[in-house]
């Protein structure tokens, strides 16, 4: 059986002599595993339609064990290895969040519009390490993991009149110097300017925050955050973190 359907490559793995498995995140099928058969040879009919972060139309042959990608058509490639290639890295970054937190064939046409609008927008962002960070917070309001911010988790206070704020990372929620006295495990302590942040971050549209900067030291600190929240819901950590660290330091 054969199906049609649009995607951006998000992971891809040399196979064989000529071949690659690759990951694709798709609009009408979520993410899908399928096998491009020689497509490493010099007169491969695939083209770069395969190559990372291209968004094409796929023709897929459904196989027993794996499907079988069949023929494509290239709509957009979004950066090309030799150009921006810090904004590139980010770019590989957010599609490995999608690879890692998106099950097989799970639907979900607004993980895919929003990876799509990402990765054009971060082709200008004014702070691409900003818009990665808020393309990860999105992601995981969509999947269903948005953390609670308004009050204190013990007492019900507002975040406005918290003394110290801490943020409890394996419930997404926060709380009070007073309600942690008794337990302080799976909290990190967050500065005010933090909260308010991300609270922005997750109702402001990719747009405008690509427009948008803001101080070093707090940056450092969202993505302090994020990535240690991101870990704790992902089985392993993301292989570009690493690399996009050493090229801030």
């Amino acid at each position: 059986m054969l199906y049609k359907t649009e995607g951006i490559v998000i992971k891809s793995t040399e196979y064989r002599d000529a071949d690659k498995i690759l990951s694709i995140y798709t609009k009408n099928y979520g993410k899908i595993t399928a096998i491009a058969k020689g497509v490493r040879k010099t007169k491969s009919k695939f083209g770069s339609s395969l190559e990372l972060l291209t968004h094409s139309i796929f023709l897929i042959y459904k196989g027993r064990n794996i499907d079988i990608i069949n023929q494509t058509e290239i709509l957009e490639s979004f950066f090309p290895i030799s150009k921006q290639f810090i904004k590139f890295a980010f770019a590989i970054n957010c599609a490995e969040v999608i690879n890692k937190l998106c099950e097989d064939r799970e639907t979900n046409r607004d993980l895919f519009f929003l990876l799509k609008e990402t990765l054009h927008l971060l082709k200008t962002a004014k702070e691409p390490k900003l818009l990665s960070l808020s393309f990860k917070w999105k992601v995981l309001n969509i999947i269903g993991y948005r953390p609670s911010l308004d009050r204190c988790s013990g007492c019900n206070k507002k975040m406005e009149d918290m003394g110290g704020i801490f943020f409890r990372i394996d419930e997404g929620v926060i709380a009070c110097s007073e309600c942690i006295i008794k337990d302080k495990s799976n909290y990190v302590k967050v500065s005010d300017y933090f909260i308010r942040l991300l609270r922005k971050i997750l109702v402001t549209p990719l747009s405008v925050i690509s427009k948008t900067a803001i101080h070093d030291k707090r940056i450092e600190e969202l993505g302090k955050i994020t990535n240690i929240y991101l870990d704790y819901y992902s089985d392993s950590i993301f292989k570009t973190d690493g690399f996009l660290k050493k090229l801030a330091d």
